[in-house]
């Protein structure tokens, strides 16, 4: 019985260890193409627009109210609020494993090594556009996942504005 138990422990071990052994493959791999950088920079395109819209959304309310210091204050916090709900929950880690369920499925390690020895080759890093074939189904994960987050940040955000102004009774 204790041999048993001992070589499900170590089965188990294994399976551990290898599941994150084929993740730093991945990752790798993600390096050896680009996509760690172009996910970074997606991300922070992101912050940039959510921020962008957030900011119109205030100047636009702002054009229509003329408020004191304190509601200019307090119209500021609200925009911070806004923008740290829009902020996506997820960082390289999570965009690693994703990938993995998405593209790295289709993937012994053996092919996951021959995949990085071949895109860290020159003529590998010549091709690195064409394994970008997965970010469709990719992107379409993150943007479902995002619209939520972006929707309820939204309404919170205008709710907030809307109390702001009654309270600040400074309409034009």
């Amino acid at each position: 019985m204790n041999k048993l138990c001992c070589i499900v422990l170590l089965s188990l071990v294994a399976i551990g260890v290898s599941a994150g052994e084929k993740e730093a493959k991945i990752k790798t791999l993600m390096e050896a193409q680009g996509l760690l950088e172009m996910f970074d920079s997606q991300l922070e395109m992101g912050k940039i627009q959510g921020e962008k819209m957030g900011q119109e959304m205030m100047s636009q309310m702002l054009s229509q109210i003329n408020p004191n210091e304190e509601f200019q204050s307090r119209f500021q916090n609200a925009f911070n609020s806004f923008m740290g709900k829009m902020q996506a929950p997820w960082g390289a880690e999570e965009i690693v494993k994703v990938w993995g369920l998405y593209y790295g499925k289709n993937f012994s390690d053996h092919e996951l090594d021959q995949l990085i020895e071949f895109y860290t080759s020159p003529i590998g890093k010549k091709e690195v556009a064409a394994s970008k074939s997965a970010l469709p189904e990719f992107s379409m994960h993150f943007q479902k996942l995002s619209e939520p987050i972006f929707q309820k940040a939204t309404q919170e955000y205008i709710t907030e504005l809307k109390i702001v102004a009654k309270e600040c009774n400074c309409q034009k």
